[in-house]
């Protein structure tokens, strides 16, 4: 990808909030990264034992249809961690060292209630600095079986007042102006799209009606600052020298 590309979509990106990659992983690979986790998800619902992974990452939710921290737990999610147009455009867009903040596997179970209200990603931490989110789709997203639908341009205002919703899948939730709903969009994709779009984006997907399965992964990438990890180790996507430099002598032993 040339540099005028990686120019026009920081261009677009700032403007709309979102960007979308087409056809950067092959529907192979795709297609081994979703099975690999769809017999994850058939494991994990049929047996109670403990998960000893859970000593370091968040226990999954089955129930809600998320998997957390795959690419620490699941080598074949990996491969859709690290694209190279990916990377490229988070090192210009933050023009600093980048980290893998958290990532998950998620997917529309046809029984269960799984329609994601409006909302901006990370309400609950609004003293973090920006981060830029990773939808990668594994199967043919559309209006049916759930889509991402976004307000663009929604970003430029930061986070927006919420609220929180005691006992519901998707607690976290913002009330949108009058008649801002008129201007969403909706993200269809097929397998191997990748949408980028600022945690600040309001967002939703609407229940899956039909018999179609809509998996993603979602990695969220953020420029490395003094935030804390919120769990796990630290994964770099991209390094620059410098943030690693100090001019502060270290003790010697």
């Amino acid at each position: 990808m040339s540099e005028i590309d990686i120019s026009q979509l920081i261009n677009q990106f700032k403007r709309d909030g979102f960007v979308v990659l087409k056809r950067q992983i092959s529907p192979a690979v795709c297609q081994e990264i979703g099975n690999t986790l769809s017999r994850a998800v058939e494991v994990i619902s049929a047996q109670s034992s403990r998960d000893i992974t859970n000593r370091w990452y968040l226990t999954h939710r089955t129930d809600s249809g998320v998997l957390y921290d795959v690419y620490q737990r699941f080598p074949e999610a990996r491969k859709a961690a690290e694209v190279p147009e990916v990377t490229a455009f988070l090192k210009s867009y933050f023009n600093r060292s980048v980290y893998l903040y958290v990532n998950s596997y998620l997917y529309k179970p046809a029984d269960k209630d799984n329609e994601v209200p409006w909302h901006q990603d990370f309400l609950n931490r609004p003293n973090e600095t920006e981060k830029v989110l990773a939808w990668v789709s594994l199967d043919s997203a559309t209006q049916e079986n759930g889509c991402l639908q976004v307000i663009p341009g929604s970003h430029k205002r930061g986070f927006r007042k919420w609220f929180h919703v005691e006992g519901a899948t998707h607690h976290d939730r913002i009330v949108l102006d009058k008649n801002e709903e008129i201007n969403k969009v909706f993200v269809e994709t097929e397998p191997g799209d990748i949408v980028l779009f600022s945690n600040y984006l309001i967002h939703s997907s609407a229940q899956n009606s039909s018999d179609l399965p809509r998996r993603a992964l979602r990695f969220v990438y953020k420029a490395l600052d003094d935030d804390a990890l919120p769990r796990g180790s630290m994964i770099m996507i991209h390094t620059e020298s410098e943030d690693f430099y100090t001019a502060v002598p270290l003790p010697r032993n």
